[in-house]
This record gives C-alpha cells, structure tokens and sequence, in this order.
C-alpha cells in the first residue's frame, strides 16, 4: 500500500480539492502536515471522511517561531509512514484520474518516481524541465539513503529542491538505482504560495554551492539542464 503525505498552510479550500482528487484504493494513509502556527487543523474540517487521515500541527512538535518548516516535515513524514511507498504532494496540487496507482505500480520497480506537473493553466502545458517539490514519490529505503531532506533550507524559505534533485541525480547514478519520470501522472497546480515575504537567514543559492563544491552561475532556477531534462537519466514510463 501506499502512504500520500500533503503539507499544507493557510489553504483549507485548496487542500479539501486536493483530497478529492485522491482517487486510488491503494492509499490506506494520508499524513498532513499543517504549518499554520495561528490556526490549528483538524480531520472535522475535511470533505474527505476517511479514517486513516491523520492531522499533524506545530504545536504537536512544539514548534514556535519558524517561518517555513516543510523540510523538516518531509523527513518527519518519512519517520512516522507505515508504508514502505510514499508519494508526497503540495495541498495546492490535483491529481489527474490513475495518477496516484502510475506511481504505486511503478515504485515496485523503480525506487525513486516523478508525476507531471501542470502549472500553465492557460495552455494547460506539462513543466518539462522544473525540479519539482510536489508529485514524486519514494521507496522509503531510498529517501533515507540520501541522507533524507537538508533541514538547514528551513531558514532559507526554499531552494532545497535544488539540492535534494541534485542528490538524488547523483546517488541514482553512482549507485545505478532505477528511477523514473510518469509524464502521465499528472498533477495540477493551482495556487502561488501564500506566504509573506521576508528576509532570508540563509543564502540558498551560497549554501548549496559551498556544500556540493559547485561553482555556477546564474539563478538556481536554470542550473543543472541536465538534470531537468528527464529523459536523459530517468526511464520514461508512459503507461
């Protein structure tokens, strides 16, 4: 079975559609993660009646004070699954009919897998080339071999995608670990970030050059192309 773990701030309405699209028997867990320190979750304020939902708060952790703790969350998600697979998700994302069973089927083969991801809701285009942080799915053993989620990206406010894509690029390769790219398992995105702006105490783009011994230029964002084009590293599963 799988485990669907959601993270979600201040998006009631965006997280109950999310929830919805979740159409596979063969979720018997959800984990969400609220970061809303100011307003508590709780399962009654979901449209989706489910008894194996579980809701976790900040105060559940005592945490205070941060900004931004979805790293922390994403090893702590890992740590509490009953489930060896476990596909994580934004509360902002849809799935696509048959999404959720393309990464269940395939995560018996391949350790590591990658939906689609839409947020061109104009043409209604797939990402090609983001390094994403929603729609991908791991065999639990894999996520911990990277050495799970870098924490220290918590007060950067982002940026540890780039990082964590990196090292699964890296350890896939050197290792010869199967992953795959599902460009049929789509999720849509809906919502830009709710959160305000403020100034970051850690640099991202410094951090993760001084920790890998890079050196590049340009925005995080266009680093690593060859990364970012799938099709050169990871088996493209179309069924």
């Amino acid at each position: 079975m799988l485990t669907l773990v959601i993270f979600t701030f201040k998006r009631i309405d965006r997280l109950n559609t999310c929830l919805k699209s979740v159409d596979s028997k063969n979720v018997d867990e959800i984990l969400i993660f609220n970061d809303d320190e100011s307003e508590a979750l709780n399962v009654n304020k979901l449209k989706l009646d489910s008894n194996f939902i579980k809701v976790f708060n900040p105060s559940d952790w005592d945490f205070s004070g941060r900004q931004f703790r979805k790293p922390i969350y994403l090893n702590k998600a890992i740590e509490i699954a009953k489930n060896e697979k476990i596909l994580f998700s934004d509360d902002d994302g849809n799935f696509n009919k048959g999404a959720i069973d393309l990464h269940y089927n395939a995560l018996d083969k391949f350790r590591f897998t990658a939906g689609a991801v839409i947020r061109d809701r104009i043409l209604n285009r797939i990402s090609k080339s983001i390094l994403q942080g929603t729609n991908y799915a791991f065999q639990k053993s894999f996520f911990s071999e990277l050495g799970g989620y870098d924490e220290a990206y918590c007060d950067s406010m982002g940026g540890g995608d780039v990082d964590f894509w990196y090292r699964i690029y890296s350890h896939s390769r050197l290792q010869n670990i199967p992953v795959a790219f599902l460009p049929n398992a789509i999720q849509k995105v809906t919502a830009k970030s709710s959160r305000k702006k403020i100034t970051r105490e850690l640099d991202p783009k410094n951090y993760t050059l001084k920790k890998h011994g890079l050196n590049l230029d340009g925005p995080m964002y266009k680093w690593f192309p060859e990364i970012r084009d799938k099709q050169k590293w990871m088996t493209i599963i179309n069924g």
